[in-house]
């Protein structure tokens, strides 16, 4: 009889502590989202979906189809098709596999030109109803980095490019002046 009485009573005790809990995080904030409505807000350095970068001003493609990304990728996720020859090679093709990806940033820092081309976006949604919907092709890849330009302006991708900001980015240097004759 004692020992019913003894469990009954650190049950009990047990009620009171997790309803205590339970009351104080009531009326705490919740941390939970919205997901529809409201979006997660991801931090400056955060790896998301890669993106292939253009010139601001020309429009022109950053990508020289050099390969560097291609083969600094330890799963392979990245393939590119090149076209031209020397100095005039450029990527053709460019793929980039996002159900193998692992978001590791090595590719962006293979990448050899300023700016760089191959660039990680605040973008971190990945919807599809087929495998080949994560199969990013190289306009798909421009469409990704011109969203997120377009939602977080020009001043990040400058910071990112080692920049003051982005409009100074392509801005012809002024000639030395002339000697004085």
């Amino acid at each position: 009889m004692e020992i019913s009485r003894a469990l009954k009573r650190f049950f009990l005790w047990d009620i009171v502590l997790g309803m205590t809990l339970t009351f104080k995080h009531m009326f705490r904030k919740p941390v939970t989202l919205q997901y529809p409505t409201e979006r997660w807000e991801a931090p400056e350095r955060f790896r998301g979906f890669l993106g292939l970068t253009r010139d601001f001003k020309t429009g022109e493609e950053n990508c020289i189809g050099c390969l560097n990304c291609e083969k600094a990728c330890p799963v392979d996720c990245i393939t590119i098709v090149t076209g031209g020859k020397g100095r005039e090679m450029y990527a053709k093709e460019f793929y980039i596999d996002y159900m193998r990806c692992m978001y590791c940033g090595l590719c962006t820092e293979a990448c050899p030109t300023t700016p760089k081309s191959i660039v990680h976006t605040h973008q971190y949604e990945t919807p599809g109803f087929f495998r080949d919907d994560l199969v990013y092709e190289k306009e798909r890849l421009y469409d990704v980095w011109e969203k997120e330009v377009n939602y977080r302006g020009p001043r990040p991708w400058g910071k990112l490019f080692g920049l003051r900001n982005a409009e100074t980015a392509r801005r012809p240097k002024a000639a030395p002046a002339a000697a004085a004759e």
